[in-house]
């Protein structure tokens, strides 16, 4: 990858410092900064954080509607620091089950594939219950 601009004799280029062996066959035998492993269940992560932020989303909502959180640790949280503790909150709650779910993963498989499973679907009660909850108000008006 290389950028050349048109009115300077400055070429950037994206150069690997280690000299290459015979055997490379065109590998960038280049070091990463950080070097890990694929993610195991990028899927499954992806959904787990969708629904996490409806819920975010949902719950924000219902609570400017006059509603309440149910939750008694989101609501200390929300209490205490609004909408960006329950974003914090809940992104670290989401943090730790996806390095959970990596670290059981990359010793038994399926186990941290049914976690993340899991996860998503405990995540979606408190959605559809907020769906529901604002499509029965929103018919009730």
């Amino acid at each position: 990858m290389g950028a050349h601009s048109r009115d300077s004799s400055i070429t950037i280029t994206d150069v690997s410092t280690s000299p290459r062996n015979e055997n490379d066959q065109g590998q960038d035998q280049e070091p990463k900064l950080i070097s890990l492993p694929e993610m195991r269940y990028q899927t499954g992560y992806v959904w787990f954080i969708f629904v996490s932020s409806l819920d975010i989303m949902l719950t924000w909502l219902i609570l400017s509607k006059g509603g309440s959180e149910v939750n008694p640790v989101a609501k200390v949280v929300i209490d205490s620091w609004g909408l960006l503790g329950a974003i914090g909150f809940k992104f670290a709650l989401a943090l730790f089950v996806i390095v959970t779910c990596e670290i059981i993963g990359r010793k038994r498989d399926r186990l941290g594939r049914n976690l993340i499973i899991f996860a998503i679907g405990i995540s979606a009660v408190p959605v559809v219950w907020s769906l529901f909850l604002l499509a029965r108000n929103w018919l009730g008006s």
